[in-house]
C-alpha cells in the first residue's frame, strides 16, 4: 500500500470510531490511509477481503470503490441512505462529494446542485476553507440545473483520423452545425469553447459567472449547450462547454477554438488511440473488469512498477514527458542517488515556476503490465509542485510512444497497450 497518513485519514478513522467503536478502529485506520492516499486498487483489495459483517464503515468505502471504478449509480445507492444517517458526523462532506461526483458523471446536474448546496451550509457552520470553491461551482451547477442529460447514440464503428495543427498537436473533426476540429482534454471537467467560436456556431450562451481556475488566478466563464455534436459514428445529445474569453485556451502560444473535455471522452465508452493518430472507437464496448485504471474526479490513476517499487500515477495525454512528483521523491530518495539537483522547467501540469529536481536517465516502468524505459532524461521534483500530494508522477507521451497503441476503455476501466 502506498505510505501516507494525512489529516484526512485522521479525520476518517475518527468517524470509523464514532460509528463502529474501537474494536473496528485498526480496520478502520487501514481503510483510511489508503482512501486518504487515493491508492482505489489497495482500498478495492481491503473491501473485497473484509468478510465482515455489514457495517456504515464497509458501506462507506464500497461506495468510495465504485465512485472510483466509474460505477456512479450502483455507489449513489450506497450513498443516499448514509446521507440521512450522517448529517452530523465526520463522513457527511465525503459522502456529499462522492453524491456530487457520481451526479455529474451521470450528467445529472439538477442533483449535484443539492449536494453542493449541502456542501455549503456545512462548510458555513464549519467555517471550512473549501466554502468559496463550492459557492463558486454553485454558479456554474444553477445555471446548468435544467439541462437534459448528455446522451450518446452509436450508429457503428467509429475510425477517426486526427488533423495535425500548428506545434505538433492534433484535433478531432467533428459536427455541430458546422465542421470545427477541437483537441481532446481528457482530464478537463467540462468541454471548452472561446467565446467567438460559440458566437461562430450560434450556440445561446448561459450567463454562469463561474471563475475557472486559470494560471494562478482565474477568469471568467459562462456555459452553452450544444443540442447535437457528432463525433465519427457517435451522435451527442446536449453536450455542455464552458465559454471562456478568446485566446484563454491554447497549446504551444497558439489559441485554440475549443477543447473536449471528460464528457465527450467518458461518452466513447472505449477508445484506441494509435501511433499514426487515429481514434477508433467500437460501435458496443467491452465492460467486463479489468480494473487497472481508477477516477479520481476527472484524472485517470494507475499503479507503476519503478525499480521494483509501487507508484500511484496520473495519465496525462497532453504532457510530452513523464514527470516525477515530490511524494515519489520523498518516499523512494535513497533509490534515486548519484543525481545532482538542479533547477528543472515545470510540467504541463505543475506550477509555472522552475522547481528543484533530479534529472534520472534509463528509467525502466513497468506500465499496464509492460516495460518501457525512458532514455531521455525523467525529471523529479524535489518540491512541492502539484496540490494533490498523493500523485507520485504524471505519465507523459514518452510512455505511450513506446506503442502501437493504447486503449482505455472507462466500462472496464482499463488501460491496454499494444506493442510494435
Amino acid at each position: 500500500m502506498l505510505r501516507r497518513l494525512p489529516s484526512l485519514a485522521g479525520m476518517l478513522t475518527l468517524a470509523t470510531l464514532l460509528l463502529c467503536g474501537q474494536a473496528s478502529a485498526d480496520q478502520g485506520m487501514d481503510y483510511a490511509k489508503a482512501y486518504a492516499a487515493h491508492d482505489f486498487f489497495a482500498l478495492r483489495a481491503m473491501v473485497a477481503a473484509d468478510k465482515g459483517p455489514d457495517s456504515e464503515q464497509k458501506r462507506f468505502y464500497s461506495a468510495a470503490v465504485l465512485t472510483a471504478f466509474n460505477q456512479p449509480a450502483a455507489a449513489n445507492k450506497l450513498i443516499e441512505p448514509m446521507l440521512s444517517k450522517n448529517i452530523d458526523t465526520a463522513l457527511m462532506p465525503f459522502l456529499l462529494q462522492m453524491r456530487m461526483q457520481n451526479d455529474l458523471r451521470l450528467y445529472d446536474y439538477s442533483g449535484a446542485l443539492d449536494a453542493e448546496r449541502t456542501l455549503v451550509d456545512l462548510y458555513e457552520r464549519k467555517g471550512d476553507s473549501r466554502l468559496g470553491a463550492a459557492q463558486n461551482h454553485i454558479k456554474l451547477l444553477s445555471a446548468l440545473s435544467g439541462t437534459d442529460p448528455q446522451k450518446v447514440t452509436r450508429s457503428g464503428d467509429s475510425h477517426i483520423i486526427l488533423a495535425a495543427e500548428d506545434k505538433g498537436a492534433y484535433c478531432a473533426p467533428v459536427t455541430v452545425g458546422i465542421d470545427p476540429c477541437y483537441s481532446f482534454a481528457s482530464d478537463v471537467p467540462y468541454s471548452v469553447l472561446s467565446r467567438s467560436e460559440a458566437q461562430r456556431l450560434k450556440l445561446k450562451v448561459l450567463p454562469a459567472g463561474f471563475q475557472l481556475p486559470y494560471g494562478s488566478g482565474s477568469i471568467g466563464a459562462d456555459v452553452t449547450v450544444a443540442s447535437s455534436l457528432l463525433l465519427g459514428n457517435l451522435q451527442y445529445d446536449d453536450v455542455v462547454f464552458l465559454v471562456v474569453p478568446d485566446n484563454a485556451i491554447s497549446s504551444g502560444g497558439v489559441g485554440l477554438p475549443g477543447l473536449l473535455g471528460y464528457p465527450i471522452f467518458a461518452g466513447m465508452g472505449a477508445v484506441t488511440h494509435s501511433s499514426k493518430h487515429v481514434l477508433d472507437i467500437p460501435k458496443s464496448v467491452p465492460a467486463k473488469q479489468v480494473g487497472n485504471i481508477a477516477l479520481d474526479g476527472d484524472s485517470i490513476l494507475t499503479l507503476v512498477q519503478v525499480r521494483g517499487h509501487q507508484a500511484l500515477c496520473r495519465l496525462d495525454f497532453r504532457a510530452p514527458q513523464t514527470i516525477f512528483y515530490k511524494p515519489y521523491y520523498a518516499t523512494y530518495m535513497d533509490d534515486l542517488g548519484g543525481s545532482r539537483p538542479k533547477a528543472v522547467p515545470a510540467g504541463s501540469t505543475a506550477m509555472n515556476a522552475p522547481s528543484a529536481g533530479l534529472a534520472v536517465r534509463d528509467l525502466t516502468l513497468t506500465v499496464a503490465g509492460h516495460d518501457v524505459t525512458l532514455h531521455r532524461t525523467a525529471k523529479v521534483y524535489l518540491g512541492k509542485t502539484l496540490p494533490q500530494d498523493y500523485i507520485m508522477c504524471d505519465l507523459g507521451q514518452d510512455v505511450l510512444k513506446n506503442f502501437k497503441s493504447y486503449t482505455l476503455n472507462l466500462q472496464s476501466m482499463s488501460l491496454t497497450l499494444t506493442p510494435n
